[in-house]
């Protein structure tokens, strides 16, 4: 046999022995090897979320193959659940259960689950809200407690922040922990129990600050934070020294100027003025974010008594680096603060009630929103509309 020949035949072997290789993988191998992927995607491995689509069709596929003997093992029907429950395709596993290969005793836990993802609450309570994920086998029972919190939460708070805490403890280091910190921090937010928060929020930080998943959380969050009232005052803002002291420079300032924006629209002018400033300690000059910065330190400062200082901040903002939404906030601030400085008796601008209609129609309208906040401080500036100093 010439060496060409013998190069294919070893070619034709290996690729042989590799096929031979997949097909040994069982469903609760490849489950297993999703989940690996999934912990990789919560500590931020970028190429571990690019390829986590292909490997959850892998697990698809291989169900939809399998001889119907599979199904007699608890493990591997454990894994279908497993798959349903990190993503899976749901047409895949309701095919199995309309097949009648799988035993009549899993047919329930699958049902619920397939509820569970399809978004039919009702179903999914009644089959899986009484089952206590420490009877589980380990790797089911992270994403059961997780799915049986979401379950819980229009229902009892209380009971799916305790769900919570169970995925967490079941499932260390995966993304099961790592959603499960996520939504915990905003539960708790809801009941603005702040000692707690802040101890969730920084170990979310230390832990999983790199997370694919971190920085539109870290933006949900400082939302959460100011509609919920968890902080209301420097002195709050304050608890959440060791969460800031954890995130990485890139990520703190991403929180800070989302906080401050967001305390800016709830009035919360203390809190937006603190967590501006110190977000402008670590943005570079002259960027995007410094414009941000000092458009919400200047915003909060026009309704405090530091209103001249603030009116030539907000002079100086670089509107050109603003993006629409705030470049309207922009706008909308220097209406407020001429306002402020000379309140008109007889022209066009809205009345305190038109005003409040106005958000309330539409409260994505940051100008809308910009003057009711104005209207609602202006009873807490009367002097500066009396006797304002500088003008635009």
């Amino acid at each position: 046999m010439s060496r060409g020949g013998r190069v294919c035949v070893i070619a034709a072997a290996f690729v042989a022995a590799l096929a031979g290789a997949a097909r040994a993988q069982s469903i609760s191998d490849l489950t297993s090897d999703l989940q690996t992927l999934q912990a990789r995607i919560a500590v931020g491995d970028k190429s571990a979320y690019a390829h986590q689509t292909e490997r959850i069709r892998a697990v698809g596929a291989a169900i939809v193959a399998a001889k119907p003997e599979t199904w007699q093992s608890k493990r591997e029907t454990d894994s279908v659940v497993i798959y349903l429950l990190s993503g899976g395709d749901p047409r895949d596993v309701n095919r199995l259960v309309e097949s009648g290969a799988v035993p009549a005793s899993e047919i329930p836990l699958m049902r619920g689950a397939l509820a569970y993802v399809m978004g039919n609450e009702a179903e999914a309570a009644k089959r899986l809200a009484d089952i206590d994920p420490r009877s589980l086998p380990l790797r089911l029972a992270g994403p059961m407690a997780f799915a049986q919190s979401v379950i819980e939460t229009g229902r009892d708070p209380a009971k799916a922040i305790e769900r919570l805490d169970l995925a967490r403890l079941f499932a260390p280091g995966t993304l099961v922990e790592e959603a499960a910190l996520r939504r915990e921090v905003m539960l708790v937010a809801d009941q603005r129990d702040l000692d707690r928060l802040a101890l969730l929020a920084r170990q979310y930080a230390s832990r999983f600050g790199a997370s694919i998943y971190a920085d539109a959380f870290l933006q949900g969050m400082a939302g959460a934070l100011t509609k919920s009232g968890a902080i209301e005052s420097e002195k709050n803002l304050d608890k959440l020294k060791g969460f800031f002291a954890a995130l990485t420079p890139d990520s703190r300032r991403v929180f800070l100027l989302g906080l401050a924006r967001a305390a800016i629209l709830a009035g919360r002018f203390e809190v937006a003025a603190k967590a501006a400033r110190a977000a402008l300690d670590i943005v570079a000059p002259d960027s995007v974010d410094e414009a941000r910065g000092r458009l919400y330190e200047s915003m909060a400062r026009i309704l405090t008594p530091e209103y001249d200082d603030g009116l030539a901040e907000l002079q100086s903002v670089a509107q050109s680096k603003l993006d629409r939404r705030d470049l309207e906030l922009l706008l909308a601030a220097r209406g407020v603060a001429a306002y402020l400085r000379d309140p008109p008796v007889e022209s066009g601008a809205p009345a305190p009630a038109d005003a409040a209609a106005a958000a309330s129609s539409n409260p994505n309208d940051p100008i809308a929103q910009t003057i009711l906040v104005a209207e609602s401080a202006i009873g807490r500036t009367t002097p500066l509309v009396a006797t304002p100093k500088g003008s635009l």
